[in-house]
């Protein structure tokens, strides 16, 4: 029995020289990322962003051609004149210069210009949502990829239990059963590293929507440990929300622009004016020139835009009660948000970041203590059990704590996300 034992015991010892903590891993190998050079990388390859930066070239420059005046127009026309002494030839030469009096250029490069103004600020949301998304998915990557070395160890300290079990020559019925508890607990292992590495290729999966990964390639992320010491002040969060949260500002700028739209309107309703100037000359009996300069007006519809004008003024109200709608939605999902992050905090800071560490310790000891005889079967497997939905509920409380801070980062269009994330 106790040569037996002896066995085990180095061959336990051996397994834990071996077998690789997650430490060890993300030493070990070559390729690293830190979160804020995912981030980084994101900002800089994500095409989604360089669409909308094309997006808001695309309206600057259609604000500055709105702002032109229109070009002058000229007309020239060949005839004869006639009377009764005689006939010759006779020419027209006129020119008109439309003068914008009543500012309806300026008033559409504005307009132009708020949509502008709306695509860069939507350019500034997107990279938030791009930040919170690639920092979501860094730390479901890591802690998936430690949940499956956490798995794969597991699983071969119970073959090497499972080795002993075997290898008694008079097994007990108490001894079938245990190796029959090893049994199962080696199939559920199994399939929990199956589950493990799915996750990290799936979490793997979304950050290749924003970073340039290749197909075979498995970076190495590292991710700070958020200690949930952070507390936020509900009044300090809404009022930086209602400021900067890019939906309301985005929404303010559609106000302004119906705004503008009811101007340009009013505007309509006037009518255009031109200067014209014109030369003339004829030869019939004798030579006649004819010149002039004047202001040709052109007016619009006889009810002055009236329709247009209400048209304008209905959407300006609809725009404004859609604001008041936003910034109470905004409100909502701000408290929304900072409850769940309220509990995701206070479970975070159960876990410290030795958490980790002190498992894998335990599990060593208990390894030890049963290689000598000193621990059951039972109080081992119990042991292992514990440890194992500590790890998981450790490493599912730093995600969950990363996607509601980044979910608050969103709201309010903080832009230095990245820095602050690890005080949280």
């Amino acid at each position: 029995m106790s040569s037996m034992h002896d066995r085990f015991a180095a061959a336990a010892m051996l397994f834990l020289l071996a077998c690789p903590t997650p430490a060890q891993e993300t030493a070990a190998s070559a390729k690293k990322h830190s979160l804020a050079d995912l981030v980084s990388l994101a900002s800089k390859t994500t095409p989604l962003l360089a669409a909308q930066d094309a997006r808001v070239e695309e309206r600057t420059l259609s604000a500055d051609q709105a702002r032109v005046w229109e070009g002058p127009s000229a007309a020239f026309l060949l005839g004869r004149k006639s009377e009764p002494a005689g006939s010759g030839p006779s020419w027209d030469l006129s020119a008109s210069v439309p003068l914008p009096l009543t500012g309806e250029p300026g008033l559409r490069g504005r307009r132009i210009d708020l949509e502008a103004e709306a695509w860069r600020v939507q350019r500034e949301a997107s990279e938030l949502l791009v930040t919170a998304a690639v920092a979501q998915g860094a730390f479901e990557y890591a802690a998936s990829r430690r949940k499956a070395v956490f798995a794969e160890s597991r699983r071969k300290r119970f073959e090497l239990i499972q080795s002993y079990l075997e290898g008694r020559v008079f097994p007990t019925p108490q001894r079938k059963a245990e190796s029959r508890i090893v049994a199962n607990q080696l199939k559920n292992l199994a399939a929990e590293a199956i589950q493990s590495e799915a996750g990290a290729r799936s979490s793997l999966q979304k950050l290749r929507t924003y970073l340039p990964f290749g197909p075979e390639e498995t970076p190495e992320v590292e991710v700070p440990w958020l200690s949930g010491a952070r507390r936020l002040d509900e009044k300090e969060w809404l009022d930086k929300g209602l400021t900067s949260n890019p939906e309301l500002r985005i929404q303010r700028l559609a106000v302004r622009e119906a705004g503008l739209d009811r101007t340009l309107a009013s505007r309509e309703g006037l009518p255009d004016a031109s200067l014209v100037a014109s030369y003339e000359r004829a030869k019939a009996a004798e030579t006649e020139k004819t010149y002039g300069v004047g202001l040709s007006l052109a007016f619009p519809a006889w009810n002055g835009n009236r329709s247009a004008v209400k048209s304008a003024d209905k959407k300006k109200l609809a725009e404004e009660r859609q604001l008041g709608f936003a910034e109470q939605k905004l409100k909502a999902a701000l408290l929304h948000t900072l409850v769940e992050y309220e509990a995701a905090r206070k479970i975070a800071s159960e876990y410290t970041p030795a958490t980790l560490a002190e498992l894998e310790s335990q599990l060593k000891a208990a390894d030890e203590g049963f290689s000598r005889g000193q621990v059951d079967l039972l109080t081992f497997l119990e042991l292992d059990g514990s440890a194992a939905e500590t790890f998981a509920r450790a490493l599912d409380a730093q995600t969950n704590l990363a996607s509601k801070a980044g979910e608050l980062f969103a709201l309010t269009a903080d832009r230095d996300a990245v820095a602050k994330l690890a005080s949280f």
